[in-house]
């Protein structure tokens, strides 16, 4: 994918000066023209011109988000910011997933708690001042989704797969998730996909006005940066003054019924803490893997429920009868 990338930004503008960093060193600091390529363990940053490009690389896990991989994007993030010359960040992840949210595993053994200290700086409202995008391809579920959604635009491709599936474990929406999709769709439809977890395609998702640009298979990407490139150009101050504006009206409402709701829901972290061990277990368990949401709990069936019950009408000379006929398939008798 960062061969493609390349040749793309070759294609588009080849007296572009790409670097390729990770975090420069003072070495790099040193020498700001050439190329260089700092290795860390999770994501790939690297900077064409004013674009600013975040891959996340954990494909072994469909790019989750474990603690280290939160904190090396957190620390990315913040010299996005500070570098004077970056007018753009694009999201991305590597091998054709955008992102499948936090690592299960590493939920399990450090607590959820600590999952959601380290995702801190995903929390803020707007992710940046500056403008960020979501190149959203593959799947983009539960605080990967929450990712996309905190990104001012967000191009899809029409197979890509969205949806909160923490929903099967019990773990919460922890990027502030349902109020940003509220304010992006509207309630009726947040809360179709909030309550029930279900997931959309690309095609669903642009039609509920999620996305900038509804897209082909592996060209996310690649339209991403066109896009990017286009905002690129334009004076940088006022665009950002009216970002805010936009914003702020919608995901900061600061008044006491807004401060209380959060207080509410953070009152309820408690009980949902027990609900995530008990998801984790079944996600290592393969219960609920996949997307599935059948069989997340086996339950014994009610005497009730293993009846069958048919009525037969019958007819004799003009007059109607009807016959009830129960089948207890536990006992193997029958009733009439």
């Amino acid at each position: 994918m960062r061969i493609v990338l390349r040749r793309l930004f070759s294609a588009i503008n080849p007296s572009v000066n790409r670097n390729a960093v990770r975090f420069a060193s003072n070495d790099a600091k040193k020498e700001p023209k050439k190329e260089e390529e700092i290795k860390i363990k999770n994501i790939i940053v690297e900077k064409f011109g004013a674009i600013t490009t975040l891959n996340i690389d954990r494909q072994v896990t469909r790019n989750s988000l474990d603690i280290p991989t939160l904190q090396e994007m957190a620390a990315a993030i913040n010299e996005f910011d500070k570098d004077k010359d970056a007018k753009v960040l694009v999201f991305y992840g590597e091998g054709g997933t955008f992102c499948s949210g936090f690592d299960m595993d590493e939920m399990g053994e450090k607590g959820y708690s600590t999952m959601t200290d380290a995702a801190a700086r995903l929390l803020r409202r707007p992710l940046c001042d500056k403008v960020t995008i979501a190149a959203v391809s593959g799947y983009a579920v539960a605080e990967g989704f929450e990712l996309a959604l905190s990104c001012d635009l967000r191009v899809i491709e029409d197979t890509a797969v969205m949806g909160f599936l923490g929903r099967r474990f019990g773990v919460p929406l922890s990027l502030y998730g349902g109020r940003k999709l509220t304010s992006l769709v509207g309630l009726s439809r947040a809360l179709d996909l909030v309550i029930t977890g279900r997931l959309i395609t690309g095609v669903e998702a642009n039609q509920f006005g999620l996305a900038a640009k509804l897209t082909s298979t592996g060209t996310a990407l690649g339209e991403a940066i066109k896009l990017a490139k286009s905002l690129s150009k334009f004076p940088q101050n006022a665009l950002m003054m009216d970002k805010l504006a936009a914003v702020n009206s919608q995901l900061n409402p600061n008044s006491e019924e807004s401060m209380r709701d959060e207080a509410v829901m953070t009152s309820l972290l408690g009980n949902a803490i027990e609900d995530i061990k008990d998801g984790v277990q079944k996600f290592q368990k393969g219960i609920g893997k996949h997307g599935k949401f059948y069989k997340l709990s086996e339950l014994p069936l009610k005497d009730w429920e293993m009846e069958d019950v048919s009525e037969e009408i019958i007819i004799k000379e003009g007059v109607s009868t009807t016959s009830t006929t129960t089948t207890t398939t536990d006992k193997d008798e029958k009733k009439t």
